[in-house]
């Protein structure tokens, strides 16, 4: 007798490595205790990283995060850009994962988008000479925005191991993410299409805290040709190399 899909019922055809849900608050899930529960393919998709808190070691979430990362590259059209900026641009989506898991889950796209215009314009006005902060009269497009600023500044000073990056080129890559919400919208799959892809490109060591992590990076091929690199899977040790690709969440 075939087991049964532990969320719909239906004939289940994997297994599910995720020890919580994503409702209200899965905490952190110690994956030493692995416990596997059946589930059908359409659930494990549906609800992957938006209603299961699904692990970085699970083969399915491996697939799903390459996948969504080359999604994302599609909404822009750039592949060179991702090239060019994805450390700074993985560390934005981090900020982006750690708000839309910890503290907005309900965050859609169109208040993502608004919070990547008003960081950039933030920094736009910072680099001609006047203080000027552009905030929301929305409290959770505030809340993305503080977040954002948080990263940028990181990079901006070159602190916690990241790269110095300045401010023309985080203006570039916030108005890239900000293209990316806006295609998203357009293409009329739902409210928060963009952030599901976000969140599902970044690896939960880096929102969580938890022992492993999957990271998006460039390397190069066997002819040292830059590609990026989607499925590169990497133990991370210590705090200080997990800044290297993405803050610390508590920041």
């Amino acid at each position: 007798m075939s087991e049964a899909c532990f969320v719909c019922g239906r004939k289940a055809n994997r297994q599910c490595p995720a020890g919580s849900t994503l409702e209200p608050d899965p905490g952190v899930v110690d994956e030493s205790i692995q416990v596997l529960r059946p589930i059908c393919s359409g659930c494990c998709g549906k609800g992957r990283r938006r209603t299961i808190d699904c692990p970085d070691s699970c083969t399915h979430m491996h697939a799903a995060a390459m996948s969504a990362l080359l999604k994302l590259v599609d909404l822009s059209q750039d592949p060179d850009f991702e090239l060019r900026h994805s450390e700074v641009l993985h560390n934005l989506r981090v900020g982006v994962s750690h708000i839309r898991r910890n503290r907005v889950p309900d965050l859609r796209d169109s208040e993502a988008r608004q919070a990547f215009a008003n960081v950039a314009d933030t920094l736009r006005t910072r680099s001609s000479g006047l203080i000027y902060n552009f905030r929301s009269p929305d409290p959770r497009v505030q809340t993305l925005s503080d977040e954002l600023v948080t990263v940028v500044t990181l990079h901006l000073r070159g602190g916690k191991g990241m790269v110095k990056v300045d401010a023309a080129t985080l203006m570039q890559c916030l108005k890239y993410l900000e293209r990316q919400a806006a295609a998203a919208e357009k293409e009329e799959r739902g409210a928060s299409y963009f952030l599901d892809l976000v969140v599902q490109s970044v690896a939960s060591v880096f929102v969580t805290r938890e022992p492993d992590g999957l990271v998006g990076k460039l390397t190069e091929d066997e002819e040292g040709n830059a590609v990026l690199d989607l499925g590169r899977f990497e133990a991370t040790k210590t705090g200080e190399e997990r800044t290297q690709s993405g803050f610390p969440a508590s920041e």
